[in-house]
């Protein structure tokens, strides 16, 4: 592999890193990276994986050893959006290169207004709502988010936020908590499947976990410098000009 082919992938990730540590929604902005380094979209979307379960692993960590765990809840709707991802990733895997594309660009649009309403959403402070009622619209919720999850991934951190504090009124920290051993349990399996079809570049992948996590770390020790409205505006303007060329990307 060339060192500037390397390069790229360490800078991909970086960015990545950044962007999800001050925003959310980095890999709208990895995938299309990596097809316009030559990548097929299918094996881009496998090959990021790898980089998501690096980061899975080490922020369930982080909230565990920081005693925000929320179990069993987590657990239960952990399996619902495993199962899920299971199924996304079966239809992603039978979806054409074409209409793949042409769907991630749409998404990224979406994914562009949800970077700036983001810092909206309301925080809340209720008791959270795990059992009875809530435990069984959770399981199916996150099912669905498992489901999406599976298919593409890009933007999901955002649906298992809104889930959480709307339907759970969990608190941004467990909500993070849930969204991180979420993107961990469904990684895994939809991970093996892209494997198994010779859609993952493990190199690629490794590369850009590296570049992720130096980027994530860089922008938590910097991130109370930077004017986070101004940023998300620059993302989400980043976002919406990749969506227009990938659509019209062949």
């Amino acid at each position: 592999m060339h060192l500037t082919y390397i390069f790229v992938l360490v800078l991909a990730g970086m960015l990545v890193g950044f962007i999800n540590t001050l925003a959310g929604g980095g890999s709208s902005v990895l995938y299309p990276i990596l097809i316009f380094m030559g990548m097929p979209i299918h094996t881009a979307i496998g090959t990021s994986r790898v980089g998501f379960l690096a980061q899975g692993i080490f922020s369930v960590a982080g909230f565990k050893s920081k005693g925000v765990f929320l179990y069993p809840f987590n657990l239960y709707v952990a399996l619902s959006a495993m199962t899920g991802g299971l199924a996304g990733a079966w239809i992603s895997l039978h979806t054409s290169a074409q209409n793949l594309t042409r769907i991630l660009a749409l998404i990224m649009l979406l994914i562009a207004f949800l970077i700036l309403v983001q810092s909206k959403i309301k925080k809340t402070h209720h008791n959270p709502r795990l059992k009875g009622k809530y435990l069984i619209v959770s399981i199916l919720v996150y099912f669905v988010i498992g489901l999406y999850g599976g298919f593409i991934q890009a933007g999901m951190g955002f649906m298992i936020i809104l889930a959480g504090t709307l339907t759970n009124r969990l608190n941004l920290t467990q909500a993070n908590s849930i969204k991180a051993l979420i993107v961990l349990v469904m990684t895994l399996p939809a991970l093996y499947m892209f494997a198994v079809k010779g859609f993952v570049n493990w190199q690629a992948g490794m590369f850009i976990a590296l570049g992720t996590a130096i980027g994530s770390w860089l922008t938590s020790r910097w991130s109370v410098k930077i004017n986070e409205k101004y940023i998300r505006l620059i993302i989400a303007s980043i976002v919406v000009v990749l969506a227009i060329k990938l659509w019209w990307y062949q």
